[in-house]
């Protein structure tokens, strides 16, 4: 709840600590160029496709630094967030993002142009990429489920800034609390509308066409902080909304040089002439192990299962890296993950990835077989681990609080476009930096 000790934290910091509210920096400047470069459309046509809350409170907390981490993680754990156990090769050193998941107002300042504090995360996904000079918090209504309309602080397209992305509006604002949503006194978005607040929101799809999002809207799934004693199916965590399956490109897999720490993260810096397709999943979080950890590049079969469909009709079940799986005389391999961060020898707590709504299964071997892929599921549950949205409990979760929730099972359908790109650039000539 937003009472008592968070509450005051947040009000001494935001009239005691001397920062100036800023309307602009040049890293949240350059995120508002108007640069897309082949893009990702998942739909024909324009339309909101999900949104809804993914965690409440830790974004904008004030103090948070590495070079004192036992108060750090006091200060997370006051505002409900995790801090993790972190355990890195020798020599690395461990960034505020390794140890947790909650922002600093000044680093969201960076990104979204204003301080907040003690804010939640709600992210909304459409189908075609955003003309990011149009995006504020104004663009959007976000109704409660006591009836409640909430304006957004802020708005951004971060962590979505590469310019092959770009689809996603991550929205902080005080949109819920973290009741369980079957108990009186539950607070979360019941659905979440574009509308004309003063600027109005704009898409970019083929040819550079541009339209207008106002009006578009979508049902929100309800609170992401169900009961750990749900089922499985009843879950709040993330979801997909999207996949699909093209010739591997790297075109555009870039961003501004301002954000360039975890790049190049493309399957082809990964994994070379291998990388011969991507089946790239939408997810509406940044999906997680944990909700602070990294997702390794090595992590297909932890989490992901394929399923493609033969002539005859039968299904095979793609559920290893490294493995040729024949499908009607034809072989195809899954040979790791991408556009998580970039390649290493090894793994560990240390590594950094971009922890936006994109993640590439990055895949070898003929086309005839690649093209009969059908599903992407995320069983999250028996040997499959479920993921999390940036609130998740970490690897050392503070006793007594409330977590946002893992993964239900999720089955998303692919759509092939092995021949058709499906993608957006915008202005026509743009190219990469």
């Amino acid at each position: 709840m937003r009472k008592g000790v968070v509450v005051a934290c947040a009000l001494t910091a935001a009239l005691t600590c001397g920062c100036s509210t800023q309307s602009e920096t040049p890293t949240y400047r350059v995120l508002q160029e108007d640069k897309i470069i082949n893009a990702d459309m998942w739909d024909q046509s324009p339309r909101m496709m999900a949104a809804g809350l993914g965690f409440t409170q830790i974004i904008g907390i004030p103090g948070l630094t590495t070079d004192n981490t036992s108060l750090s993680k006091s200060l997370v754990a006051l505002a409900g967030g995790t801090w993790n156990t972190v355990t890195c090769a020798n020599g690395q050193t461990p960034q505020l993002s390794n140890y947790t998941s909650a922002a600093t107002p000044d680093g969201i300042a960076k990104t979204y142009g204003q301080d907040v504090y003690y804010s939640d995360g709600l992210p909304v996904e459409f189908s075609w990429p955003l003309l990011p000079s149009t995006l504020t918090g104004s663009d959007f209504a976000v109704m409660l489920n006591n009836g409640q309309v909430i304006t957004p602080q802020v708005a951004s397209i971060y962590p979505n800034f590469e310019y092959n992305e770009r689809s996603v509006a991550v929205l902080f604002g005080h949109f819920g609390n973290r009741i369980d949503p079957t108990k009186p006194g539950a607070l979360y978005p019941v659905s979440i509308a574009v509308v004309n607040g003063g600027t109005e929101l704009k898409l970019v799809g083929p040819n550079a066409k541009i339209v207008s999002a106002v009006g578009m809207s979508a049902k929100a799934p309800g609170s992401p902080y169900t009961d750990p004693s749900v089922p499985p199916d009843k879950r709040g965590g993330p979801r997909l909304v999207g996949a699909k399956l093209s010739v591997m490109s790297t075109v555009g897999d870039t961003g501004p040089k301002a954000f360039d720490q975890n790049l190049p993260n493309d399957g082809v810096t990964l994994y070379g002439d291998q990388a011969q397709y991507r089946l790239r999943v939408y997810t509406t979080g940044g999906m997680t192990p944990d909700g602070v950890r990294g997702m390794y590049p090595t992590d297909f079969s932890r989490f992901f299962k394929l399923v493609a469909k033969s002539d005859n009709g039968n299904n095979v079940a793609i559920v290893e890296a490294n493995h040729d799986y024949t499908i009607d005389g034809q072989s195809l391999r899954v040979v790791g993950l991408a556009d998580l961060g970039k390649k290493q020898d090894s793994y560990d707590d240390c590594y950094g990835d971009d922890k936006d709504n994109y993640i590439d299964i990055v895949l070898s071997g003929s086309k005839v077989a690649v093209s009969k892929i059908t599903t992407v599921y995320m069983p999250s549950t028996g040997k499959y681990s479920p993921v999390y949205n940036p609130g998740g409990p970490g690897n050392n979760p503070a006793p007594g609080v409330r977590y946002s929730a893992p993964s239900a099972p999720i089955s998303q359908p692919v759509t092939n476009a092995l021949d058709d790109p499906l993608t957006v650039t915008y202005p026509a000539d743009a190219k990469a930096e």
